[in-house]
């Protein structure tokens, strides 16, 4: 079957170690990332949570602290997903 794999359209970081991504698949994904709070470079305040992009892929994340999670990751962190609702 040929299907392309989603990548990360949006990102927001909405408090500290929870996170909520928008894929090209048409979903919303709310994950909390406190499981990743041991790593050495896991952002250590808000602000450097705040501080986080797509990377160039739009496969992971990346914070400027350099600490990165895998899309597959903050979808297996998700507790909540939803369809986001495209304009027509």
């Amino acid at each position: 079957m040929d299907t392309t794999t989603p990548v990360i359209l949006k990102v927001s970081a909405p408090e500290y170690k929870k996170i909520i991504i928008e894929t090209s698949e048409g979903k919303r994904y709310y994950a909390d990332l406190s499981s990743f709070s041991s790593v050495y470079c896991f952002p250590k305040s808000l602000d450097e949570w705040k501080k986080v992009s797509p990377d160039c892929y739009g496969f992971a994340l990346v914070w400027s602290s350099r600490f990165e999670v895998h899309m597959d990751q903050v979808i297996d962190s998700a507790d909540t997903v939803e369809d986001v609702k495209r304009p027509s």
